[in-house]
């Protein structure tokens, strides 16, 4: 785990646009002022208490933070929290295997004074207090998602059916199943099939999939071009592919091409 406290240069706000290379969950907490994030089509303004559980390695990230502002960050990987929690935080878990999570924690005193403690140590660092406190904070974030995120109700069967439709769904994205086909495979009618991916995993089973096809274009750029990239995913027409990929990260896939190309060359 890495703990640390983030503040504003105490003289102005701040704006930047920044690649989030992290592949941690981050844990954060605002404790002073104010601070904006946008990412995808999200944005999130937190209050002073408000914490916010984070995964989006390699994601774009535009920032506004005020001059006084103050945050708090815990940051572990994927495999340690799992260890620490288990599988008690399903839709966390589920969406962090997806490869992005950005969940809201609810404020409260208690949230709030953990992290008040956890940057207190990070300051006078203690190594078994410090730890002590960055588990204490942990777990008040997660105390602060809502009951449906922290114990999931869809039925142990169905949730069963749900992962297989989604590995299904995903082995090729080049030709995705049709949703009566993915109904038959794992033997749910569609209408439980649709809300059973709205519920498990919080998205749709098309914004699923046009969400990992997007992540794999992102990853054959750095080696194809865009046209190539476009029919190895199934696009027959190069500016669909375009529009889905700039409504999925906001740029053009030849922008994303050009800097792949740009970085190579300054190595």
């Amino acid at each position: 785990m890495t703990a640390a406290l983030y503040s504003g240069n105490g003289q102005r706000e701040t704006q930047a646009v920044v690649v989030n290379t992290s592949h941690q969950v981050h844990f954060t907490c605002l404790l002073r002022e104010a601070s904006q994030a946008r990412v995808r089509d999200r944005v999130f303004c937190p209050k002073v208490g408000e914490g916010c559980i984070g995964y989006a390695p390699d994601e774009r990230f535009a920032v506004r933070y005020g001059a006084q502002y103050q945050q708090i960050d815990l940051a572990l990987s994927p495999e340690l929290l799992g260890e620490l929690v288990g599988e008690d935080f399903g839709q966390v878990s589920e969406a962090i295997a997806q490869g992005f999570l950005m969940r809201a924690s609810r404020p409260g005193n208690r949230t709030i004074a953990a992290a008040t403690r956890l940057a207190q140590r990070i300051q006078q660092p203690e190594p078994l207090l410090l730890h002590a406190a960055a588990l204490e904070y942990l777990g008040w974030l997660l105390h602060g998602l809502t009951p449906d995120e922290r114990d999931p109700r869809t039925p142990l069967r169905e949730r069963r059916c749900l992962l297989a439709a989604r590995e299904r769904l995903l082995s090729n994205l080049s030709e995705p199943p049709t949703i009566a086909e993915l109904a038959q495979d794992t033997g749910l009618n569609q209408l439980k099939l649709k809300q059973g991916f709205k519920a498990l995993f919080g998205t749709s089973i098309y914004a699923l999939f046009q969400q990992h096809r997007m992540d794999r274009a992102r990853q054959l750029l750095r080696q194809h071009s865009v046209t190539e990239t476009a029919l190895m995913l199934g696009y027959s027409n190069i500016s669909h592919f375009s529009a889905a990929f700039r409504k999925q990260f906001g740029v053009l896939p030849s922008e994303t091409r050009k800097h792949y190309l740009g970085n190579a060359g300054a190595d």
